[in-house]
């Protein structure tokens, strides 16, 4: 056995094995966020039904809220500079 093994505790060898069982290369690094139940309820849900786990579900959540957050700057007409900009000659 290798000698810093010994000294892991039970949660590095449940994070070891779960990366493993999920053929995971890399092993994100993680922390807490605390959330009342019924939004850690409907976040199972979520995960479930996108069969992710709850934090992908997270991450998509957080990226879909991004896309639609650029989504919304660009349905804006752009301003006079920005036009101007966009119809200047390149040549």
């Amino acid at each position: 056995m290798h000698p810093g093994v010994r000294s892991w505790s039970p949660r590095h060898f449940r994070t070891v094995r779960k990366c493993l069982q999920g053929r995971m290369l890399i092993c994100m690094q993680s922390t807490s966020v605390r959330i009342d139940s019924e939004t850690h309820i409907a976040l199972k849900r979520i995960a479930a039904d996108e069969h992710v786990s709850v934090g992908e579900a997270v991450r998509l959540a957080v990226r879909r809220y991004d896309q639609s957050s650029m989504g919304d700057q660009l349905s804006v007409d752009p301003r006079e500079d920005e036009t101007a900009w966009l119809d200047a000659d390149l040549g």
